[in-house]
């Protein structure tokens, strides 16, 4: 067994037979080689042209994806660790039991939600679910993550409506 070292791509590999010129089978790049027993010139890559890697290999030098600043996404949990998508979805889809209060920390008002949905057999639910409904979308949509904790997580009162 013959190891080698690919002077394009740096990796090392081995090859069973002595051969020249040895391909990398990591970059494709082919160069000739000198084995202890031979006495020939140090290795040298072949010209540039062969040197080529396969198409399917191919990547581009130096190309990265962009990133998203942080903070563009409203699902990203703010610093007290709840996130505003989050609630918003909840307001949405559960708002008439108060879900979305419970999911913040706010049990009283998630308990007031409950028991008019529940004690007036769903009529009061009506309302409720209007409520939710409004701020589920201004949740999602107008809210910045700074009025989302000021307001909902660490408010003055214990009851935000809007």
């Amino acid at each position: 067994m013959y190891i080698h070292n690919c002077p394009q791509c740096g990796k090392q590999y081995s090859t069973e037979e002595k051969v020249s010129p040895v391909k990398c089978p990591f970059c494709g790049a082919e160069m000739n080689v000198s084995y202890p027993d031979e006495q020939q010139a140090p290795q040298q890559p072949l010209p540039q042209q062969q040197q080529q890697p396969p198409y399917q290999q191919y990547q581009q030098p130096g190309y990265q994806q962009p990133v998203a600043p942080r903070g563009g996404n409203v699902f990203d949990p703010g610093p007290s660790g709840k996130s505003r998508g989050v609630t918003g979805l909840l307001a949405i889809l559960l708002g008439t039991l108060g879900v979305h209060y419970f999911y913040v920390g706010k049990p009283v008002p998630g308990v007031i939600f409950l028991l008019v949905s529940i004690l007036t057999l769903g009529f009061g639910a009506i309302v409720t679910g209007i409520i939710a409904l409004i701020q589920g979308i201004l949740l999602l949509t107008s809210t910045t993550e700074a009025d989302f904790e000021n307001k909902w997580v660490n408010p003055m009162n214990s009851f935000p409506f809007f």
